[in-house]
């Protein structure tokens, strides 16, 4: 297993000057009480990039979203990040709000999102989005191309950098590379995109391209068959196009295991999560409302931002076919969706939030017990700390995207969860790409509301110690693909190609 200590040495070892970039960032600045304090984002890729911008001591390039975040920066756009492992500096490129809706709302979430997840949302074609995340990825590879130096580890995060790669000059010295954390569709559905030859023009600018499964891979590979011509070595994922050699791989993402346990509590706090659960239920605060909801419900949890990717729609249909094939979990099982606001400005997100609440309350009418409710909705942008919170004493863990290029909610959800005594157990749709991982989960189809239902009732019945067995079984893979040594494993394939 690879350790913090482990990637340390490895970076000092390679003396590479890292450059990291992602649309995200890993920090935010906000007022508060008239002071600027700094915030960490509860997940994501940003939040899972910031230890390994922290252990290389890099520029970590990202989009800055508040006033705040332009007051805080030098006249170079940049400020310093002091973490636990190291600092490194934070460089923001701002855009302005016509730039935002297009490259951001527009052509990264309404065109390339839906393009690339199988959840039958239509993408849309739009001229003028396409224009402007052209030039915001310009931004960002001017940038990304001022802080290059001799010796640069060039490594862009993201179908909304997608661009990026083909506007950055890389002096020979420098090793570029690309990891694309959405899925890649198939060749079928990709070639209706109007921009697609400069997408994957771009792409093929990388010395190294990965995604997180093997049929992502496949599937570009494909892609770029069809498209381009290319001359591809199937044994070595290689592809030769206009003198350049291209390595593509697929290397799934993994997680920091040790912050996750950091947060693991022997009694969970009293924290925002709890305060919400005590006023669904209605309980004095005599002690800790998790503790007293948890004791009162087999509580089904779900943590999800709100996307229509995620299978919320179709995980509460199961839910309500779990309570009328097993009434007797009325008034004893509960459901807990934990739901970020996401991406509020879009049509279809703005449609998924009605459509939700709708079902919802359809459900709940139709099994309502004085003091009691099948499916409790909570809209909020949560701490990590919270959820940790959360998953220590849930007993199922719903995860069932449609369509997800890894998933690191579940994940998370197993190395809390296997701490306990008496462990919760995750029910994992098979579309998820932590599903490669996680295979001692109860895998399902998520669009088969039979099935998910059954594996609610498997998992509420299912005895201590196979819970115990299977949670540790995946605990243990997950500690030894952990983000660490995903990192090495990326850079030093990126290396390799590069030579």
């Amino acid at each position: 297993m690879i350790k913090l200590e482990d990637l340390q040495d490895f970076f000092q070892r390679k003396k590479m000057h890292m450059v990291l970039a992602a649309d995200a960032e890993p920090r935010i600045h906000q007022r508060k009480n008239s002071e600027i304090t700094t915030i960490a984002p509860a997940g994501g890729v940003s939040i899972a990039l910031d230890p390994i911008a922290q252990i290389s001591q890099g520029v970590f390039v990202a989009r800055g979203k508040t006033k705040e975040d332009r007051e805080v920066v030098n006249g170079s756009g940049k400020i310093k990040i002091d973490g636990d492992f190291g600092s490194y500096l934070l460089k923001r490129v701002f855009i302005n709000e016509k730039e935002r809706d297009d490259y951001y709302n527009g052509f990264s979430n309404q065109t390339l999102w839906p393009l690339c997840h199988v959840a039958y949302e239509q993408p849309v074609f739009e001229k003028n989005w396409y224009e402007n995340y052209k030039k915001v990825n310009q931004y960002f590879a001017k940038a990304v191309t001022d802080e290059v130096k001799p010796n640069s580890f060039i490594w862009i995060n993201d179908y909304q950098l997608a661009l990026v790669p083909s506007f950055i000059k890389k002096p020979k010295d420098a090793t570029l590379a690309m990891f694309w954390h959405i899925p890649w569709p198939t060749w079928e559905i990709f070639r209706t995109l109007p921009e697609k030859l400069d997408i994957l023009e771009s792409l093929l600018s990388c010395d190294f391209l990965a995604f997180h499964r093997g049929y992502h891979v496949r599937n570009f590979l494909d892609t770029v068959r069809r498209e381009l011509e290319v001359r591809i070595d199937e044994e070595t994922s290689r592809v030769y196009y206009k003198k350049r050699v291209i390595t593509v791989r697929n290397l799934p993402m993994g997680i920091d295991t040790d912050v996750i346990k950091s947060l693991v509590r022997e009694t969970p706090k009293d924290t925002f999560v709890g305060n919400v659960v005590q006023k669904l239920v209605g309980e004095k605060k005599e002690r800790s409302e998790l503790d007293k909801f948890f004791d009162n419900n087999k509580v089904i949890v779900g943590i999800d931002r709100l996307d229509y990717t995620k299978g919320i729609r179709v995980r509460l249909k199961a839910i309500d076919k779990f309570f009328e094939k097993n009434p007797q979990y009325i008034e004893k099982a509960v459901y807990v969706g934990i739901i970020a606001p996401s991406r509020e400005q879009i049509p279809s997100y703005k449609a998924l939030r009605v459509e939700i609440k709708k079902l919802a309350h359809e459900i709940n009418l139709k099994y309502l017990k004085k003091g009691w409710m099948p499916i409790n909705l909570i809209y909020h942008i949560f701490t990590r700390e919270d959820i940790i919170n959360f998953y220590q004493k849930s007993k199922i863990c719903l995860v069932t995207p449609l369509d997800d290029g890894m998933n690191l909610v579940s994940k998370e959800f197993v190395v809390a969860a296997s701490r306990e005594k008496d462990p919760g157990i995750i029910v994992l749709s098979q579309f998820a790409g932590s599903a490669i991982d996680l295979t001692s989960a109860l895998i399902i189809n998520p669009y088969d509301i039979d099935e998910v239902a059954e594996a609610i009732k498997t998992g509420l019945e299912m005895g201590r110690p196979e819970k115990i067995r299977r949670m540790n079984k995946m605990a243990e893979a997950l500690e030894e693909k952990n983000i660490y040594a995903w990192t090495e494993d990326f850079v030093r394939a990126a290396l390799d190609a590069s030579r």
